[in-house]
């Protein structure tokens, strides 16, 4: 069923059960009917035509594992047995085709109604000819091409033919003919599907002496910025192949970076494809210039030809700007997350502020890769967040998000400025992005194991210090699990390890963590569950990617115990920015100014 213009098939199912007595010994047994799990075709209701050959189909069971027999009824004729009918339609008119299930005892069916009529054939069209012009004029003793391009409703097979002058001359949809005697010859396209024909003609003037008649001169009414990159939109007046008399051969439309004023300003111009065929002397005709440099001055210039090369003279080169890039976004605050209204934010020669809720947005951009650079002062000097300098390759319609890492004054000593904090405690040892957040995804599943030892609930405790991260980050940052894993974070027990301690067992192809493993020392008890949950804060604190401190004073501190048991206002920082700023986020392009 390929033909277009077809309906869908109408479809009924139903059951049906025979009556009389049960067909089995057991009085306890309920009959249950067969069932039609599927159906082909599976729609209610299709035209066919004559000479299509329709494939129904049914798949069933039984409930009660009765053998099942299935029959294929035309109006209530028989005509198939089995779980499929190749329907050959024949004649005109509407029928009903039956599927019809039975085990012994029900039945089942399914029903569609089909409409059958004659196939319609419509005629080929004739999508292209060359050339243009119905009445082209050529010189005796030289030759002129033709050519001719048509597609059928159907996809039925096309056949062309040329006659010049009634006589068949070629069996080709191209065809080149020599002028050998003066006078007007009829030149006759033909393409046919087998059933009908479609036809091209021109006149064609042999002459003798070749037409140095001009076409007129173009006058461009519109030139103007286009809707998308690259593009102009052009409009001009059609001329005539001599002055405003006749069909112009073709026209050519060429740009510049430059006014196109000579001849040699016109042979250093690209020509531009796509340009439309032509009209009739003082019609309007219109197209849209792609492909060019985005937000470039261009300057522009039509010309129209006649069958002998002749060439309408040039006019005016408008200069037009093409359609540029345009990119937006917003700027965040890396540690809050909330938007930065007045933020300065460039790419290339183009800057912009940030409004009042942070969205900032810049227009008619060039094509290639500069750097966004986002500040939230004019000037040099620091203000509130650090500068950050983004490389950046232009595409279109981009949606740029932006983060400031703040400038916030630190409780620790043992740091000169939070950018250096960030930047010693996220960066990331042994892995060829370690200035980048190669960070967790979130939520982190985490695979707690069970374990109890000296009445401390060790899979508890850590659990519940897992919980304490969705308050600092303001969502759920670990997926505690009760099976394995894998891919995410899980703990262990180790009787004679040294140290508690994190690792990364396994990353992705692109460096980031895919597998994690927390060690814990099995030495806590009931007693000392402070500790147990001080080292389960202090490893989840690598988990979400923080190194070790140099401050006593911080939980995060290295190679000795930490003075206290929570993280400190430095610390939560810390992680509300690494987890803010998208993965993959370069802090290295964080600057002072």
């Amino acid at each position: 069923m390929n033909r277009s213009g077809r309906k869908s098939l109408v479809l009924v199912l139903g059951a049906a059960t025979m009556l009389g007595s049960c067909s089995t010994d057991d009085p306890t047994r309920v009959g249950r009917p067969p069932v039609v799990e599927s159906f082909t075709p599976g729609t209610r209701s299709f035209t066919a035509y004559v000479g299509d050959v329709v494939d129904f189909r049914v798949s069933v069971f039984d409930p009660d594992s009765d053998p099942l027999a299935i029959e294929y009824t035309v109006d209530g004729a028989p005509m198939s047995s089995g779980d499929r009918f190749a329907y050959a339609v024949s004649e005109t008119g509407d029928v009903t085709v039956r599927a019809t299930v039975r085990d012994g005892e029900h039945v089942s069916y399914v029903e569609w109604h089909v409409t059958r009529e004659i196939p319609i054939n419509f005629p080929p069209m004739i999508t292209a000819a060359s050339p243009q012009e119905p009445n082209p004029t050529v010189v005796v003793n030289h030759d002129m091409s033709f050519g001719v391009l048509a597609a059928d409703p159907e996809g039925e097979p096309i056949t062309y033919g040329f006659t010049v002058d009634d006589e068949v001359v070629s069996s080709s949809r191209q065809f080149t003919y020599h002028a050998a005697a003066l006078g007007i010859k009829v030149v006759r396209a033909t393409a046919s599907d087998g059933v009908h024909t479609v036809a091209r003609e021109w006149r064609l003037k042999v002459t003798e002496i070749p037409d140095a008649i001009p076409p007129g001169a173009i006058d461009i009414i519109l030139a103007e910025t286009g809707t998308e990159p690259g593009e102009i939109n052009l409009q001009w007046i059609a001329v005539g192949k001599d002055g405003m008399s006749g069909v112009a051969s073709q026209y050519r439309v060429r740009t510049l970076t430059t006014p196109i004023l000579t001849e040699d300003d016109w042979q250093r111009a690209s020509e531009r494809p796509n340009v439309p065929l032509p009209q009739n002397p003082g019609e309007i005709m219109s197209m849209t210039l792609t492909g060019l440099q985005p937000a470039r001055e261009t300057y522009l210039a039509v010309r129209a030809e006649d069958d002998f090369g002749n060439q309408s003279p040039l006019q005016e080169s408008p200069r037009v700007l093409t359609r540029g890039m345009h990119i937006t976004g917003i700027v965040r605050d890396a540690r809050t997350n909330q938007t930065i209204a007045g933020a300065a934010v460039s790419f290339g020669l183009k800057s912009t502020t940030s409004d009042a809720s942070g969205r900032w947005e810049l227009d008619e951009l060039g094509m290639g890769t500069d750097y966004v650079v986002v500040r939230d002062e004019a000037g040099p000097m620091i203000g509130a967040y650090y500068d950050y300098t983004l490389p950046y390759t232009i595409v279109h319609e981009d949606d740029v998000q932006l983060f400031l890492l703040p400038n916030m004054t630190l409780q620790t000593q043992e740091y000169a400025d939070f950018l250096v904090w960030f930047r010693q405690m996220t960066d990331i040892a042994a892995n060829p992005f370690g200035s980048q957040t190669r960070r967790w995804e979130l939520p982190i599943t985490l695979y707690v194991r069970a374990f109890s030892k000296s009445g401390l609930d060790y899979q508890s405790a850590i659990e519940g210090v897992a919980q304490e991260f969705n308050a600092i980050l303001g969502e759920t940052v670990f997926n505690v699990v009760t099976t394995g894993l894998t891919m995410g974070v899980e703990t262990t027990y180790l009787d004679n390890l040294v140290h508690d301690n994190y690792g990364v067992r396994e990353w992705t192809d692109d460096w980031y963590p895919r597998r994690g493993t927390i060690e814990f020392r099995t030495v806590y008890s009931e007693p000392t569950t402070n500790v147990l949950e001080m080292v389960a804060r202090h490893e989840m604190g690598h988990v979400l990617g923080l190194n070790h401190s140099t401050d006593y004073g911080h939980l995060m501190v290295g190679g000795v115990s930490p003075l206290v048991d929570y993280f400190s206002p430095d610390e939560i920082a810390l992680i509300q920015c690494q987890y803010h700023l998208p993965r993959g986020w370069d802090s290295r392009r964080y600057e002072y100014q």
